[in-house]
């Protein structure tokens, strides 16, 4: 079975070959193995037109060449692109170009023609197990007009965002949606999440369903009514169910990736409000199709960042004496190293590994120390051609280690922490800049340490949840 990537790049391909035959959506869904409805609404949600116009628009634009460079009269070239007569011929011109072929080859005028649609490698979902199944287009810019809706509001840390959202999806759909009796379409969902408030380390998620009035609510609801926004839209296309983990994370790498293009001129005010929709009917046996959408501010209407990127903060840090556990791996030195290690710290999040470790402390991480509750990458370049790091996370003494996993005793100790500020890919390899700003602040000694140990350290709320400007902080721990 064809990836919907793939299935839409095949279709384009046969509607070019076939601009001088008898193409119609009818053999394309034979060929790929579809029905003509099925086929219909997945490339009218694709590409916003539909295969007939589609072929119809090319078919036109291609013909245009042997109206201006061949001696065939108006016939001879309708019959050649499958019009089958003169007159449909000249009738779809004159509505396509605004002027008849006769007219067109005497004046010369100049015509806007459709040119062929494309996808590009970026239209692949960004990374996960499953994400050759997956195909996203966009993002759009448009104006959604303001809507109410109804459903139930949940708190979400975003440490478990991954990992609970498809389930309270599930949950709503199969259970709770058939509670509002005022829905304007009951089979579209829309899923809701909304900032918590600065500096929270939590956000509220609502499944939900549009409404025409937020009168004669059921008191077990909750409500909200989404302003008239600017949004971008991503549209996604993949199998049919509810986008589970390795679905979701890989959507929000995509978009990450939109926002770390210096060139777009939108702010995505993604942290501050986000929407999933689909349409539950949107299903033909194989794909589903939903949309996601985020308020955008335009750049010439927005202050600088209040800090430039780079390191913006270095300082000493005391901890307690500690257990770290995690997992041990080694990679080459090269320009590559590090961003390998953010890669696999995805595939931890992913799957779930830092459970594992979390799930055998029951104090609240966060009162250890400051940063506590953070993943860490614990680094140590052994020699000049390769280093070792752990991924894992720093736990009380004492804490039980996981089957599978490994541990190190670190004794109470100064680290020396510089704090880095900018897009995700541009910070992740700050290492020697750190060390040579704490080392002209009198923080960091090179060489003082036995074994060159140092960690980054992300923490969920600076480094996971980017900023309006789409930055991050990371931080550079090293052992004074």
């Amino acid at each position: 079975m064809l990836n919907p990537y793939d299935l839409l790049k095949g279709v384009l391909d046969e509607i070019e070959k076939g601009l001088k035959e008898d193409i119609n959506d009818n053999i394309l869904a034979e060929k790929f193995l579809l029905s003509q409805v099925h086929l219909g609404r997945l490339f009218k949600f694709a590409f916003g037109r539909t295969i007939g116009a589609y072929i119809r628009s090319r078919k036109l634009a291609v013909s245009i060449d042997d109206l201006l460079h061949s001696s065939l009269n108006v016939l001879d070239i309708a019959l050649e692109y499958g019009f089958g007569y003169e007159q449909t011929y000249i009738r779809a011109f004159k509505n396509e170009f605004g002027l008849t072929p006769g007219d067109f080859r005497r004046t010369g005028q100049i015509v806007k023609i459709t040119p062929p649609l494309q996808l590009f490698d970026s239209g692949k979902l960004a990374q996960g197990p499953r994400s050759d199944y997956f195909c996203v287009l966009g993002p759009d810019i448009v104006m959604i007009p303001r809507f109410h809706v109804v459903g139930k509001k949940h708190k979400v840390s975003f440490h478990d965002s991954l990992a609970l959202t498809p389930g309270l999806t599930k949950q709503f759909l199969d259970h709770e949606r058939a509670g509002i009796q005022n829905a304007l379409t009951p089979n579209v969902y829309f899923g809701f999440c909304r900032e918590a408030g600065a500096g929270e380390d939590f956000f509220w998620y609502m499944p939900s369903l549009q409404v025409k009035t937020l009168d004669n609510i059921p008191e077990e609801f909750d409500k909200y009514t989404f302003p008239a926004s600017l949004c971008a839209k991503f549209s996604f296309i993949g199998p049919g169910g509810i986008p589970n983990i390795a679905v979701v994370d890989g959507m929000f790498k995509t978009i990450d990736n939109f926002m770390e293009d210096e060139n777009q001129k939108y702010f995505l005010e993604r942290k501050r409000i986000n929407i999933d929709r689909f349409d539950l009917t949107d299903f033909n046996g194989r794909f589903r199709f939903w949309e996601w959408f985020s308020p955008v501010i335009i750049k010439s209407k927005t202050d600088p960042p209040k800090n430039p990127d780079g390191i913006i903060k270095t300082y000493k840090q005391e901890l307690p004496a500690l257990r770290f556990i995690g997992k041990k791996y080694s990679e080459p030195i090269d320009d590559l190293s590090y961003k390998k290690i953010i890669d696999n710290l995805d595939n931890w999040r992913l799957n779930t590994l830092f459970d594992a470790i979390e799930k055998q402390s029951n104090i609240d991480m966060k009162t250890l120390y400051e940063g506590s509750d953070a993943y860490i990458s614990l680094i140590r370049k052994n020699n000049e051609e390769f280093f070792e790091y752990w991924l894992g996370m720093f736990m009380p003494r004492g804490t039980a280690v996981p089957e599978g996993y490994e541990m190190i005793d670190i004794p109470q100790s100064t680290l020396g922490v510089c704090r880095v500020y900018g897009k995700r890919n541009s910070i992740i390899n700050y290492d020697s800049d750190c060390r040579k700003k704490l080392t002209e602040e009198g923080i960091y000694q090179e060489g003082k340490t036995s074994e060159k140990w140092f960690f980054q350290r992300f923490n969920w709320h600076r480094f996971f949840e980017e900023d309006k400007y789409a930055k991050r902080i990371l931080e550079y721990c090293y052992y004074i």
